[in-house]
């Protein structure tokens, strides 16, 4: 019995050594994809506050019924939530799954950089 239970003991490491890194490595995505989910959500909301009190915006709008300019604002915000994130890194989402400020300045950052470029892919359908 006891020859049987040193011949499993290094399979048992083995085993756990296994589970342990593939505990880590799921915990690892979850804190991603936790992060992720926030600053899409934040990125969204961010683009259209910024949308909304944009002069050119206001402008380029006025003559819309309400349906179009949801139709491009929907565009164009969806574009930024799609592509902004490609800007930001791992440990920004993790960092932005648990720390709203941090979040709310990775957001900032990534939705100055994209909303030009989706504006002009908008405006060009």
């Amino acid at each position: 019995m006891k020859k049987r239970l040193a011949a499993l003991a290094p399979v048992i490491l083995v085993l756990t050594a296994c589970a342990t890194t593939e505990t880590a490595t799921t915990t690892a995505t979850t804190s991603q994809q936790v992060g992720m989910a926030a600053i899409k959500i934040a990125i969204n909301s961010k683009c259209v506050t910024e949308l909304n009190n944009t002069p050119a915006w206001k402008t380029a709008t006025q003559l819309m019924t309400a349906e179009q300019k949801q139709n491009i604002q929907t565009d164009i915000c969806g574009c930024v939530s799609e592509k902004a994130p490609q800007n930001v890194t791992t440990l920004d989402l993790a960092t932005a799954a648990i720390d709203p400020t941090a979040r709310a300045t990775i957001v900032n950052q990534v939705v100055s950089e994209t909303v030009n470029a989706c504006v002009s892919e908008a405006l060009k359908k």
